[in-house]
This record gives structure tokens, sequence and C-alpha cells, in this order.
């Protein structure tokens, strides 16, 4: 049973889900819309101009050196905002007339969920940048809950901690209803008392 569930997540993972929560996210974006974080690292390029270094680290600040056009800022934006953005900045200081500008993730700075409590693998869980998780998926990325595991699951995000019956959360096929995870959150599965 256990390495179906391993497979059923992998599966998931390699080729996405196979309903709309491709669609879902934390925020209700698409995760093709995720906003640019610090220490991601970006790709971007312009048609035609192959003398430039290709990838930029956003900084802390969440800012980017880009040639031509200095300091652009590129934290909370998507690649397209950005791409639109940089565009913009080359055709206002005259470099290009109409510059094909191209921005992708490279990479997406490493977010993690601490699981906790009776689950298989204890501890962090990294989330991938480009598809969103719920607390099921975490569980099972800690490799599922033990035997011991109470029916109710503790999730704290921003401070606020929920108790959450473990069964709702196996049953909800809804992504809207879902509780996608964010970087920092914590997920505790409780000792059932015997």
């Amino acid at each position: 049973m256990k390495g179906a569930v391993t497979a059923i997540v992998l599966l998931w993972f390699c080729c996405g889900p196979l309903t709309a929560q491709n669609q879902a996210s934390t925020n209700g974006l698409a995760a093709t819309d995720r906003k640019i974080a610090p220490n991601d690292l970006l790709e971007i390029t312009i048609t035609g101009e192959a003398g430039l270094q290709p990838d930029y680290r956003v900084s802390a600040s969440g800012f980017i050196q880009f040639p031509y056009v200095e300091t652009v800022e590129a934290k909370g934006l998507t690649t397209d905002e950005l791409r639109d953005r940089i565009r913009q900045l080359l055709i206002q200081k005259e470099f290009f007339v109409d510059p094909q500008v191209i921005v992708t993730v490279k990479e997406y700075r490493q977010d993690y969920v601490r699981v906790i409590g009776q689950v298989n693998r204890p501890g962090p869980v990294q989330l991938p940048g480009d598809k969103p998780m719920d607390i099921m998926d975490v569980i099972a990325f800690a490799g599922g809950t033990t035997r011991l595991a109470k029916s109710k699951v503790e999730y704290t995000h921003n401070g606020v901690t929920k108790s959450i019956p473990l069964d709702k959360l196996k049953k909800e096929n809804d992504p809207a209803k879902k509780i996608w995870v964010q970087s920092g959150d914590i997920i505790e599965v409780k000792e059932s008392a015997l």
C-alpha cells in the first residue's frame, strides 16, 4: 500500500495532477503566474543579442542588474510582467526599437514546510517552485502517517494554528477548498491516545 501511495505521489509530480489542481495555488493564481522572489535565478534573453549573459540572480532586496537598464525590480512580478518592464526600459533608454525579451525562472528559491509528529519521515519538506502542494501532498512526501497517528492534524500558518480532521483533508477534491501550504508553515500529525 505504501508503495502505491509513493508511486501516485511521484506520478503527480512528474506529470502533474489530472484535475483542475494544475490551476490552483495558494493565492488562486495558476502555478505559471507565480511571483518572482528574492534568490530566484532568472534566465533573460533579448532575441538577436547573443553576447549577453543569460542568468540573473534576484537579490535579497528583490532587484536584478540588467545590461543597458541597470537596476530593475523583479520581486513580486510574474515573468511576463518583468519581461514587459525590461522591454519598456530598453525602449525608453533608446537602446532598442522593438526588443523581443524572454524571461524564464531557471531555479526557484527553496521553500520548506516543516512536518512533525506521527509521520514516517518528520522534518522539512521542500516545496516545488512550480506546483502548489496541499497538506496531504506534504504528508505524503513525509512518508505518510504512522499507525499511531491521531485523526486530526494541526496546521500552523502565519503563527495561527488550526486543528483539522485528517479524514476531511483526505476526502477534499475541490481545489478551491484545499489548504495550499506556504513556506514556513508547520504541519503536526498528533499521536493518538491508546
